[in-house]
């Protein structure tokens, strides 16, 4: 009865005035944020869930935390050109917290502008020796392995890492079951790139490249923990899917954008241009950009195919005969030309 007696007393008014303000602010950023989120789910339903995402609540929330616009800034903050007195020092400094081999550099530390330039060196010629597996792939990049597995008939979903999915045909943009052969197996891998791995990719394979797609998407980041604990990361972030054929059928190669990691470049399209201001996240309703090669891209073993300037992740899926066994296995490390797998 004394608190009901106390709540009929009770006057706005004589609530102080800063407790008041931040009540006020606190109920708009909550009704704003429910707006959001309730927009968002929105949209995933009207354009049909591209990405089959599982959690809309957890991926708004992730999209607020790591959004695009955090990797331009730092993408317009690693492109910002660095005095050359301090150029050593600083590039130096990030080699010994991350482990960077100075020695396989190609150039000296002062002769890079920037840092992505440092990011995306080139190394010494003999750095990385191809070996030759003639039935199988090398690694396309300096890497942990992530996951390996194999795509079934009758599940979209395949293993980010273990514990986690995503949508295998949302991540290419089309099902590789429609294009494989009825007798033939397909298999991916999930490498992943940490910041002191040399960040540039290589042809894991002879291939000639038909097709690439760019799918705008988020930015979220891809350390192994982070994919582990939420589904649909790789399907719903940025990346460039590279698809053609080598000598068992289809290949692709998916280079997978990250948090702070915005910036894809590929040496066969000097136009391509990721993690642009106006472009759409595909899973919200943009579209996939697509390139066609009518004359097909000849690409050796080992050939130079692109890179990230900064951190991210490489997914190969391909087509294989039955038997094909990997050489290596999750939590594994490896180097450009290091055996991925081959046919016994």
């Amino acid at each position: 009865m004394k608190r009901f007696q106390s709540l009929r007393r009770f006057k706005w008014s004589d609530v102080p005035k800063r407790r008041r303000q931040l009540t006020y602010i606190m109920s708009a950023v909550a009704f704003s944020t429910y707006t959001l989120e309730s927009k968002f789910k929105e949209c995933i339903e009207i354009v049909g869930n591209k990405a089959d995402i599982t959690e809309p609540h957890t991926m708004f929330w992730l999209r607020v935390l790591f959004g695009r616009m955090r990797s331009r800034w730092v993408g317009a903050a690693t492109d910002m050109r660095v005095p050359v007195a301090l150029r050593s020092s600083l590039y130096s400094l990030f080699a010994w917290r991350y482990g960077v081999a100075l020695e396989e550099v190609r150039y000296p530390l002062d002769a890079f502008p920037t840092f992505n330039d440092f990011f995306s060196r080139k190394l010494v010629e003999g750095a990385r020796p191809i070996s030759h597996v003639p039935k199988g792939l090398v690694s396309p990049v300096d890497c942990t392995v992530t996951t390996v597995g194999q795509i079934s008939e009758d599940n979209n979903r395949v293993e980010q890492v273990k514990g986690s999915t995503y949508n295998i045909r949302s991540f290419l943009g089309f099902d590789p079951r429609e294009n494989a052969k009825e007798d033939s197996e397909l298999h991916y891998v999930v490498l992943y790139l940490a910041p002191g791995n040399y960040h540039r990719i290589h042809s894991p394979c002879e291939v000639t490249v038909s097709k690439g797609r760019h799918f705008c998407g988020e930015l979220l980041p891809v350390r192994p923990w982070f994919l582990q604990r939420f589904n649909d990361v790789l399907a719903v972030n940025e990346r460039v899917a590279l698809t053609g054929q080598w000598q068992f059928g289809l290949m692709n190669l998916v280079a997978v954008g990250a948090a702070n990691t915005g910036s894809i470049f590929l040496d066969l399209d000097h136009k391509l241009k990721t993690n642009r201001l106006r472009d759409i996240a595909v899973h919200c309703g943009g579209d996939i950009s697509d390139k066609l090669y009518p004359s097909g891209v000849q690409l050796r073993c080992g050939d130079p195919v692109g890179g990230f300037r900064m951190g991210s992740t490489v997914v190969l899926v391909f087509e294989s005969p039955k038997g094909f066994e990997w050489s290596v296995a999750p939590g594994d490390s490896l180097k450009v030309g290091q055996p991925l797998g081959q046919v016994a």
